[in-house]
């Protein structure tokens, strides 16, 4: 996996995992230096390798991304707190989720479940790892 697109994925996957500073360090990192149509672009090339989409499925994803990133781009940037931007973020993520699951094969789908509790568990370890250097 190129290191632009773990990059994405660790990051969004940081949307679920709730407040810690060091996810939001990172996720506030790339959400100001990249654009929603980056972050999409990225998701999508990555969703295409590792769920093996047909042309199909890839442009229909590639809309999804690129409409949920901008989704999360506008939640970040409301002038609320943070508790709230992420209580924001993750509702847009269930409603994303939805619409992937429209999208994917039933297999894909459980590829895509299992990658992302992977990362999970990569960036919890990592967290720990930081947390314990501090």
């Amino acid at each position: 996996m190129k290191p632009k697109t773990l990059v994405i994925v660790i990051v969004l996957t940081l949307i679920s995992l709730g407040p810690d500073s060091y996810g939001q360090e990172r996720f506030d990192e790339f959400i100001t230096e990249t654009s929603p149509e980056d972050r999409a672009q990225l998701q999508t090339d990555y969703m295409k390798e590792s769920l093996s989409l047909t042309r199909d499925q890839e442009t229909k994803i590639q809309d999804v991304n690129l409409k949920y990133a901008g989704k999360i781009q506008e939640a970040y940037e409301a002038p609320t707190k943070r508790q709230q931007k992420l209580k924001a973020m993750q509702a847009i993520n269930v409603q994303k989720e939805a619409e992937l699951k429209l999208i994917l094969s039933p297999d894909q789908y459980v590829i895509y479940e299992k990658n992302k509790e992977a990362m999970k568990e990569k960036i919890k370890a990592r967290a720990k790892e930081k947390e314990s250097e501090n």
